[in-house]
């Protein structure tokens, strides 16, 4: 019985693999878009596996993405902390990347932080006002 678990994780992990490099890998992203107050934006995101760590753009930066693979079996999660402001003040929570129940290649999540809220253009939908800001 536990050759047969063996063999089958071996196909399973040769599929998945093979598959790996027809599927590429789904991006997120985030642009500093904060006209008035040219303020820096603070990004954090994780998933279960890995912290990214803190990220600073300052206006009109280029944007800092990161992409991966979503994981065959677990849902891909990223939750992501944004913050704006003097002293950082402004912040929200969310998901910036969750999985759907089929695995996805080549997605693109653009986050956009604007002095009113954080915005969410993907590959196929317009830009849209996601989130508002919290304030301490």
């Amino acid at each position: 019985m536990k050759l047969v678990f063996i063999f089958l994780y071996l196909i399973l992990s040769l599929h998945f693999e093979s598959s790996e490099a027809k599927c590429h890998k789904n991006t997120v992203a985030f642009q500093n878009n904060l006209t008035l107050s040219k303020s820096v934006l603070k990004v954090h995101c994780k998933s279960r596996d890995d912290d990214l760590g803190d990220h600073f753009l300052r206006f009109q930066d280029a944007a800092y993405n990161f992409s991966f693979h979503d994981h065959f079996i677990l849902y891909t999660r990223f939750k992501c902390i944004l913050s704006k402001g003097a002293n950082l003040e402004y912040h929200k929570t969310f998901l910036g990347y969750e999985a759907d129940k089929y695995r996805r290649c080549g997605a693109l999540y653009a986050w956009e932080a604007r002095d009113d809220a954080i915005y969410l253009s993907t590959k196929d939908e317009p830009i849209k006002l996601m989130y508002s800001w919290d304030k301490d």
